[in-house]
């Protein structure tokens, strides 16, 4: 057997580190994908009310559309199947998901179990910083009054408080139970106004919220939490029943 270099361990990884030092730096770790990209896109016009439920979603208009290969937007379209914004219908394919009180019924429960637990651990001192930055940056957005904005600050501040927990798996899961709880709060929202007073009830519940948090009682933030969780549930709850 040759003599190995200085630096060659002979281990594939090491000499796979080794290799591919140089050419690190000029990754497109940035780059998002044509599929995230309709995804993205497809997500925003469903939250917005641009698509409707029970829409389809022709894969070759919506190529022809974009200027994009068909196989680009089936795979954003399955990206948002797993967000479950879309379904497969026999017969009619891709089509805008119905929200449905089943559905939300089952997005609370996981909320309860998830953020009931995340507020009962004690943030240290940098969590706790950092759930003050996720109020802030609600704040920040409640000013601009727009519904989108509002849910997505709304529901990061939420994900902040999951990440109590400290698991990155969680923290993935989380993203999709918001992606898919963000059609029904942006329901809520225009049919309550709330973007238009976020003042009234949005920002005093998420203060209180916070402050529980912060209270280092676990009992009093699960309970806040809960309560919290509650309210918002019977709500809209409340509108799919009666639409």
């Amino acid at each position: 057997m040759g003599a190995e270099t200085p630096g060659d361990s002979g281990h594939p990884q090491a000499r796979g580190r080794a290799g591919a030092a140089a050419t690190v730096p000029d990754l497109a770790l940035t780059r998002v994908s044509a599929a995230e990209q309709v995804a993205e896109l497809l997500t925003t016009q469903i939250l917005e009310g641009v698509l409707g439920a029970g829409v389809r979603l022709r894969e070759s208009a919506l190529a022809a559309q974009l200027g994009i290969s068909r196989n680009s937007v089936r795979e954003g379209i399955r990206l948002l199947e797993q967000s479950r914004l879309v379904r497969y219908e026999m017969h009619r394919g891709a089509v805008v998901a119905t929200p449905s009180v089943d559905e939300l019924d089952d997005l609370y429960v996981t909320r309860k179990r998830l953020e009931g637990a995340a507020a009962a651990v004690a943030p240290d001192a940098e969590q706790l910083a950092a759930l003050h930055d996720a109020f802030d940056a609600f704040i920040a957005v409640a000013e601009r009054g727009q519904a989108r904005e509002i849910v997505a600050a709304d529901l990061a501040f939420h994900a902040k408080m999951v990440s109590l927990l400290g698991s990155r798996r969680i923290d993935v899961f989380y993203a999709g139970v918001a992606t898919e709880m963000s059609y029904y709060l942006m329901l809520l929202s225009y049919v309550d106004h709330e973007h238009e007073h976020p003042w009234e009830l949005l920002v005093p519940h998420h203060r209180a919220l916070l402050d529980a948090l912060a209270s280092g009682r676990p009992e009093v933030a699960r309970t806040a939490i809960e309560r919290h969780l509650d309210e918002n549930h019977a709500r809209i709850r409340q509108i799919l029943l009666d639409s």
